[in-house]
């Protein structure tokens, strides 16, 4: 541990007595316990015997302190301004943010543990609404979910019986070494309105997404097929979908497209955890309740444009769009 120790206000005083005595500077280092050169140089560089001010020397020193520390990194007016923009524009985790700036090898360098501190200290320069409110805490992504006991809620699901099972798929659909081998599921809206069809692809979590205006066998068997009519063949080889009775229509899904429709067993939506992950990433756009057919279909596009371009940890920070279309995009 290093003895070097710094002036205070209560040795500047003493020096200043020194000088008014006109003591040595021997006499006076002795009196507050450091060198002769220590206070030579003090007096020195805040006007000399006939100026010195103990006040002054003490406002001298802390603003070189300030000039001497590394400025936080926050601190950069623009990239705190990108870092806000990506959270509460582009929904974009600390995470995120800091791997992709990585990625495209960014002048910016900032790790995620910053940006949570940078959280946690100031709101990231931003005023509070109040005190003790939370801040931009709320705005990340991750807000927490009600957990469901097993069996304390009427269960619906996982009524198809001989149907494929998810265990019958190919080896390149189990390690995700292709593109088109699609999961499927709805995230409804208001109870009674309409609600969403998502598909996602396994390998590359590319989005396919189509608002039907109810959640039901005929709408979404059509909202599937017009969505994956929308990828070239090559890029649709099989289906994963929910066990949900809206679901029934699979044997046309199959005909139509030319592909083969596994379905999960029941009571593990692990088995197709990528579209359920993203389903939890939809709801930040739209929280449970919320009623779809306000939206309009240019909001639609918009989050799910915003979902493919947004970086992916999985992905080693690029984002589905990048990898299913193999094009790279620069969105620093």
């Amino acid at each position: 541990m290093s003895p070097y120790t710094h002036l205070t206000l209560k040795d500047r005083e003493c020096i200043l007595l020194g000088v008014t005595l006109h003591h040595t500077y021997q006499v006076i280092a002795d009196q507050i316990g450091c060198s002769k050169a220590t206070v030579s140089r003090e007096i020195k560089r805040n006007g000399g015997r006939g100026a010195y001010s103990a006040v002054k020397a003490q406002q001298n020193y802390q603003q070189r302190r300030l000039k001497s520390r590394r400025l936080r990194v926050l601190e950069n007016l623009k990239l705190r301004d990108f870092v806000l923009h990506c959270i509460l524009q582009r929904q974009w985790s600390p995470e995120q943010i800091a791997g992709r700036l990585s990625l495209e090898n960014s002048n910016w360098h900032i790790s995620y543990n910053t940006i949570y501190r940078g959280i946690e200290r100031n709101n990231l320069g931003v005023k509070r609404k109040s005190h003790g409110a939370r801040g931009f805490a709320r705005k990340l992504r991750y807000r927490g979910k009600t957990r469901k006991v097993k069996g304390t809620v009427n269960e619906r699901r996982g009524r198809f019986n001989n149907v494929p099972s998810v265990h019958e798929r190919p080896v390149s659909c189990e390690n995700r070494t292709r593109f088109g081998h699609w999961e499927g599921d709805t995230v409804r809206g208001k109870i009674g309105r309409s609600g969403l069809v998502s598909l996602v692809d396994r390998k590359s979590r590319y989005l396919l997404s189509e608002r039907v205006p109810k959640v039901n066998a005929k709408n979404v068997t059509q909202a599937m097929i017009d969505l994956l009519h929308t990828v070239t063949p090559k890029r649709v080889r099989t289906l994963t979908p929910d066990r949900g009775t809206e679901f029934a229509g699979y044997r046309e899904v199959g005909k139509e497209l030319g592909i083969s429709v596994y379905f999960p067993d029941p009571h593990a939506p692990q088995q197709r955890g990528t579209n359920e992950n993203t389903n939890g990433l939809i709801r930040e756009y739209f929280p449970k309740g919320t009623d779809l057919d306000e939206l309009t279909d240019q909001d639609i596009a918009k989050f799910v444009r915003d979902l493919n371009n947004r970086p992916r940890k999985v992905l080693v920070w690029k984002t589905p769009s990048e990898v299913f279309f193999g094009k790279k995009l620069h969105l620093i």
